[in-house]
């Protein structure tokens, strides 16, 4: 049994005694936390706790030999918990009520081999996102009557799945696709399901095709009614399409549809952005700024190659609050395999850690993206041996986070910039946390053992930043080390942060998974 140990104040702390156990954070909203804890092969348990950090419930059960939790789905009453093994056709729901603490367990087999990317849930129906022989598979399965299948292909070519969005409102799934692999075929489709499965109406598919110049990259959609539809994303230039080190953006576009037709369209390349170069050191910025200068003195903009990860799409009134992370992958060289050294403790790419087991730690090999497509994938085109053994991955640098308005016509009305200092993750995930509270607009990350909060007024141009400590409430205790540290939102102004610490004081050392409940000081 694998329950809290010590409760200081805010803070819940879990003993970590083997290497077998891991534990994830699930926050619910106002209706408390869910720790998901897995314990060897077979064993889980689940305990969930109030807004206050006092448990509620703890139930625990079994499941297949060598599965392992991939991602969860949560539509506000029900929690699915996804459970497989790495190409595998075995797959297993957990099905938690969250109020009760009870459990349903489904078994779902089907097409071999499928390499999971994306999971959805919308009320009884499940969508399973994946690839299979290289082309996108999404197995859809209604629990009620425990059928399954996959839908019909709806793109013709080679594609990809780049992201599946829930949008609980409308009771839809949002599926985005990038088609083909060359500037001359390339799409990016937008298709919407509804929760039997099948594709909606005259809406259900959004085309956008590159102009002479530009693609659009990736799309985040919001359904405002039953007609009009907004999608906001960033664009680059169409020739990086299929090009070796894969996509990249020069700016963000904005395109609203009434009854699937195009209605708006909007370009903002981010060298007419305010402050998109904040992050740079001042020599840096002056320069940049004048190279975009003599190309303006051209008629011409400067060419960028930025990737992005474009956060859900925040409505404030009739405008919209746009949130993307800047982020590079990282690599190292040697000498060594793809899987690095016999031991390769160190590496991300050892067998004992994801490369060995994609879905520890989360599903996909490089976060919460799809890792086959080539927009979130450190190898763009070119596989992930393309260097041979010498090149390794070695993780997602973060380098800024911007942030605009756009009026309802997609006019950009100010942005602002956040430096994230190269933080450095092994995940690509959304770092910052985003929160409306009155005119402001408050943005979270964690650094180590800090929590640093960035509140943003008067039309972006002014910025106040606070700096709180991951502490453990006991005097005395010094942390030593953390790992796979994460920082979620929560309720209200409230985050849970959580992760691994090893923490040490005059009684001795004690290893933990950590549960802090933050109050975010502005």
């Amino acid at each position: 049994m694998f329950q809290a140990q010590a409760q200081v104040g805010q803070r819940i702390e879990f003993p970590v005694g083997g290497k077998d156990l891991e534990s994830f954070t699930i926050p619910i909203g106002n209706q408390g936390v869910i720790i998901l804890n897995q314990l060897g092969k077979q064993e889980f348990s689940i305990q969930k706790f109030s807004t206050n950090l006092e448990q509620v419930w703890y139930t625990s059960g079994t499941i297949d030999n060598g599965l392992d939790y991939v991602n969860y789905s949560f539509d506000g009453k029900s929690l699915n918990l996804l459970f497989s093994r790495f190409k595998s056709n075995s797959y297993q729901i957990v099905r938690v009520n969250v109020s009760k603490g009870s459990f349903e367990k489904f078994q779902i087999y089907s097409v071999d081999r499928m390499e999971i990317s994306n999971f959805k849930a919308l009320n009884e129906s499940l969508f399973i996102g994946g690839i299979v022989n290289n082309q996108p598979v999404i197995l859809f399965t209604n629990l009620k009557e425990r059928k399954t299948r996959i839908l019909p292909s709806v793109v013709k070519g080679q594609a990809e799945i780049q992201s599946m969005d829930l949008d609980s409102i409308q009771q839809q799934v949002n599926v985005t696709y990038s088609v083909g692999n060359r500037a001359k075929n390339y799409q990016l489709i937008i298709k919407s399901f509804d929760e039997d499965g099948g594709q909606i109406g005259q809406i259900g598919q959004i085309v956008m095709n590159p102009n002479e110049e530009f693609a659009m990259m990736n799309a985040k959609s919001t359904q405002l009614n039953d007609s009009l539809q907004v999608i906001v994303g960033t664009y680059g230039h169409k020739t990086t399409i299929g090009s070796s080190k894969g996509p990249s953006s020069q700016g963000i576009y904005f395109n609203s549809y009434l009854d699937g037709e195009l209605l708006q369209s909007k370009f903002h390349s981010f060298t007419k952005f305010s402050n998109f170069f904040n992050f740079l050191t001042p020599k840096q910025k002056e320069k940049q700024e004048k190279k975009i200068k003599d190309k303006e003195s051209k008629g011409e903009d400067l060419r960028l190659d930025y990737r992005l990860l474009i956060h859900e799409i925040i409505k404030k009134g009739d405008h919209y609050i746009v949130v993307a992370e800047a982020f590079y992958p990282d690599y190292k060289y040697n000498n060594f395999g793809p899987y690095g050294s016999m031991m390769g403790l160190g590496s991300f790419y050892s067998p004992w850690s994801m490369m060995y087991n994609p879905y520890r730690w989360g599903y996909g090999y490089y976060g919460l993206y799809s890792p086959y497509s080539s927009y979130y994938s450190p190898w763009g085109y070119r596989g992930y041996n393309y260097y041979g053994n010498q090149q390794q991955f070695d993780g997602w640098v973060y380098t800024h986070a911007v942030i605009v308005e756009l009026d309802e016509k997609g006019e950009l009305l100010w942005d602002h910039c956040i430096d994230m200092k190269d933080l450095k993750e092994p995940k690509l995930i959304q770092k910052i946390k985003t929160s409306i509270q009155g005119d402001q607009i408050v943005l979270s990350f964690n650094l180590d053992n800090q929590i640093i909060t960035k509140t943003i007024k008067n039309q972006g141009k002014s910025e106040s930043e606070s700096i709180q400590n991951i502490s453990t409430e006991n005097e005395g205790d010094k942390i030593r080390r953390s790992s796979r540290s994460e920082l979620n939102y929560w309720f209200g102004p409230y985050f849970l942060a959580n992760g691994y610490q090893t923490i040490s004081n005059e009684e001795g050392r004690r290893s933990v998974y950590y549960l802090n409940k933050i109050e975010i000081q502005k």
